[in-house]
């Protein structure tokens, strides 16, 4: 039976990855065995489920059939376990979409995690953009703003607050903005990409600002920022360090910076999140820097 549900997993991951490489990649297993438990669950309904060629996986009849009662079986499993919790290990893999800033912090306490549930296994996609759940297949990801519609539920996090920084040879060779209307006259290394100009919002205002770098990384923002190329807007908790030892100053502290709101996007509904994924779950709702404004 346990290996009936782990081919119906599988099905289901080749399903809406359409994929076997990726889903090989996502489950530590190789090619060769995703493909064989296809090809047992086959031969257990005695049907074809999928048609495969060199460019495309596609769904069958009787595939597109199975699938429905396949995610069907694999969330009554779910709810079981989740129902089971208290009596359930917490084990497996969970895979979390995290932001640059977060995603370090919450690496730095991912001992306390492990000692908890040793039989764990973690593994966070690190980027500032955000995927679809089903296509990064992740279990859960971290939002900044309103979740995504993709996600049929949300769990809050909290706020992180953000703060104008530059270096000091930087503050030395331009001087600091009075104003948020002075950084239009500053090299300002935003994040982002694209055509379009960054724009922060300060003092309830948005001010489109420029520079000669910027990237869709807020790691490389940093970077850069502290190297002494400008001004960069960035989440406290990444620059907090640099404002305490001096390698970072911050600017136009007297003006308000709207934080940025965080939010867990997930596909489980509250009595079905399995035990494996409700643990890092806690986890990251424990662990959210809860950090105040800086001075």
């Amino acid at each position: 039976m346990s290996d009936l549900v782990q081919n119906l997993r599988t099905f289901v991951q080749v399903a809406e990855r359409r994929n076997f490489s990726t889903v090989a990649a996502q489950s530590h297993a190789s090619h060769t065995t995703i493909a064989r438990r296809i090809d047992q669950l086959e031969a257990h309904f005695g049907a074809r489920l999928l048609l495969r060629s060199t460019r495309r996986i596609a769904l069958t009849r009787d595939g597109e059939r199975l699938l429905d009662h396949a995610r069907a079986v694999i969330e009554e499993i779910d709810h079981a376990e989740a129902d089971l919790g208290a009596a359930a290990r917490a084990r497996g893999v969970v895979r979390v979409g995290v932001t640059t800033a977060l995603g370090l912090h919450y690496a730095e306490r991912i001992v306390a995690l492990n000692a908890r549930h040793p039989e764990l296994r973690i593994e966070f996609a690190i980027a500032d953009w955000q995927d679809s759940l089903d296509e990064a297949g992740l279990d859960l990801a971290v939002r900044v703003g309103d979740p995504v519609p993709e996600a049929a539920h949300a769990s809050p996090l909290g706020r992180i607050a953000r703060v104008l920084v530059a270096a000091p040879t930087y503050l030395a060779a331009r001087g600091a903005p009075a104003t948020p209307a002075g950084l239009l006259a500053h090299a300002c290394i935003a994040y982002g990409y694209g055509p379009a100009r960054a724009t922060w919002d300060i003092a309830g205002e948005s001010w489109r600002v420029g520079g000669p770098f910027r990237a869709n990384s807020s790691e490389a923002v940093y970077r850069a920022v502290a190297s002494g190329l400008g001004i960069g807007l960035l989440p406290q908790i990444q620059v907090s360090g640099d404002i305490a030892r001096g390698t970072l100053r911050p600017v136009l502290c007297g003006y308000d910076i709207a934080p940025l709101t965080l939010s867990v996007a997930h596909r489980y509904a509250p009595l079905r999140m399995p035990v494996r994924v409700r643990a890092v779950l806690d986890f990251l709702t424990a662990q959210f820097p809860h950090a105040p404004n800086p001075d």
